[in-house]
């Protein structure tokens, strides 16, 4: 009978939950634009990602009333450095340990997850964490959570076990049974004989040569090369979009109207923004090879004034 005994209150000491409650986070934002609506939505939402990791790797959560929060609450960061007044609090609602936390934000780039992790039955802080995040993305700010929530579970059961990599930033994992991508990658040089060279836009004088590399030109997203020869001189014109252009061969002059003009050379970066007219000329004794990617759909329209 004693045996029974014994064995019965070991089992309920080994299955027995550890439970924690979690309060509120509070914001803490010192940026010249503080306390903007994303951020405080964000701050709502760290405590129900913290309580979902717990609650997954067995952690019992224990609610806190939210007046009974407010009323033991004196102002800004007052249950964060009390830890008597807040394990009085969650002592109340039958809980074993109470984490108060916060989100301090110094910067527009990064913000730091905080928490103080106490003992209810004593009032003891045995836990100060802190974990960073960056940006406002609702990914990264888990994977801050996930990492707060290792550094908990280390002072208690070493229990919790954060998810796969995969899951929490969405990287592919073709093992875990995501989908693999029906594109395939692709490269192509300028002189391959697999590209298909065809006329550029009619408005363009005749020698102007254009190669679809990736994508459709009728649709967003889509990349060529633009071939002119040596001496060629390319209107004033504007696209409905923007473009990304490096030079690959030749060296062309490129002018936005109100603008310095440019000298692109072979690896030269140019930016061009929406609906900006400009011209171009291939001032090299060979030809000029451009490549453009294109946001919107591919079009041409010769700017106000100029002749083609």
């Amino acid at each position: 009978m004693f045996g029974i005994l014994f064995l019965c209150l070991f089992s309920v000491g080994v299955f027995a939950e550890t439970s924690i409650a979690i309060l509120d986070f509070e914001l803490n934002d010192v940026t010249l634009a503080p306390r903007i609506p994303a951020e405080i939505e964000r701050t709502a939402s760290i405590k129900a990602m913290l309580e979902g990791e717990l609650k997954r790797a067995g952690y019992k959560i224990i609610a806190v009333d939210l007046n009974a929060q407010h009323e033991a609450n004196s102002g800004f960061g007052y249950l964060f450095d009390h830890s008597d007044i807040a394990a009085e609090l969650a002592n109340k609602a039958g809980a074993d340990y109470v984490l108060v936390g916060r989100l301090h934000k110094p910067s527009y780039l990064f913000a730091y997850i905080m928490g103080h992790l106490v003992r209810v039955n004593d009032g003891q802080l045995i836990g100060n964490y802190i974990s960073e995040t960056k940006g406002g993305d609702k990914k990264l700010t888990l994977k801050g959570v996930e990492s707060l929530a290792v550094k908990i579970d280390k002072d208690l059961d070493n229990i919790y076990t954060p998810p796969p990599p995969s899951k929490t930033i969405g990287l592919s994992n073709t093992s875990a049974g995501v989908e693999v991508p029906s594109e395939k990658p692709h490269t192509l040089a300028f002189g391959d004989a697999q590209l298909k060279w065809g006329s550029c836009p009619p408005l363009f004088p005749k020698g102007c040569e254009i190669a679809v590399l990736h994508g459709d030109p009728a649709k967003p997203n889509a990349d060529v090369f633009l071939k002119v020869p040596a001496n060629y001189t390319i209107p004033s014109h504007w696209h409905s979009s923007a473009e990304r252009m490096i030079l690959v061969s030749g060296e062309l002059r490129i002018e936005y109207s109100g603008h310095s003009p440019s000298v692109l050379k072979p690896g030269t970066y140019a930016y061009g923004p929406i609906k900006a007219p400009h011209k171009a000329s291939c001032t090299d004794s060979g030809p000029c090879v451009l490549f453009i990617a294109f946001e919107s759909p591919v079009d041409a329209h010769l700017a106000e004034g100029s002749q083609k």
